[in-house]
């Protein structure tokens, strides 16, 4: 049985007769569920708007090489969660944006729209429905499932672009350090980056079809966002304990 995805503790598919009464509200503290893990899956059209404060690293599994914003300085903490359970940072990633729906596949040309079954604004008296007296998705779900089925195709995308460095060979294994202002300092290892050297020995005309994918910016949002380390390790202590 595969794994459930990052925050999720249950999948529910929203059936618009059992689920007909389900209504969905905002928590006090939206993002708190997030507060405890110190990497978030990234979407390569996030990594200009998220390199501005949040370093972009990439992990290799199962032969597959996945982007990830380091949102923390020590493992299971996430220091852009404030007091307050809201982002603190300039871009919240679209996988936390997303939470609490999921797409699932009934088939390759079929899909659901899912809820996690834990999320604690899911009810039947507060906020709002997902579905309306006739059974048809709400505004809010209608929403949702615009936003899942986004999702979907940018995390198709990425799996692309991914895919092309690594056949590059691109990546690089890297090890990161983190320093707080008072010496504090964590280590990390097993995460990958794409090599700068290795980049600008590529051919002229394999520079030119990263260009014209689309993925030369990524890249180097990327590489930029590399210098967020330290500041990361400076907002350590605003975070809210997971």
């Amino acid at each position: 049985m595969a794994p459930l995805p990052l925050f999720y503790s249950s999948i529910i598919v929203l059936d618009r007769n059992t689920n007909r009464d389900l209504r969905i509200a905002t928590p006090e503290q939206p993002f708190a569920f997030a507060a405890g893990s110190h990497v978030i899956p990234a979407l390569m059209a996030e990594f200009v708007l998220g390199c501005r404060d949040m370093p972009i690293l990439f992990i290799e599994e199962g032969g597959q090489v996945s982007p990830l914003f380091m949102v923390g300085m020590r493992s299971g903490r996430n220091d852009f969660i404030d007091a307050s359970g809201r982002w603190a940072g300039q871009h919240a990633p679209a996988y936390v944006r997303r939470y609490p729906f999921i797409g699932g596949d009934v088939s390759q040309e079929q899909q659901v729209i899912c809820l996690d079954g834990g999320f604690s604004g899911i009810g039947e008296s507060e906020g709002d429905r997902l579905f309306t007296e006739d059974g048809e998705p709400s505004p809010a779900l209608q929403q949702a499932i615009t936003f899942v089925a986004d999702y979907a195709a940018a995390a198709s995308a990425t799996a692309a672009f991914t895919a092309a460095l690594k056949e590059l060979d691109l990546f690089q294994t890297v090890t990161i350090d983190i320093r707080t202002p008072t010496g504090a300092s964590s280590n990390f290892h097993g995460f990958s980056a794409v090599s700068e050297e290795r980049l600008n020995a590529l051919p002229d005309e394999t520079l030119l079809d990263l260009k014209r994918k689309g993925y030369l910016a990524p890249i180097y949002a990327h590489l930029i966002s590399m210098t967020n380390f330290s500041a990361l390790g400076n907002r350590a202590p605003e975070a809210l304990a997971a």
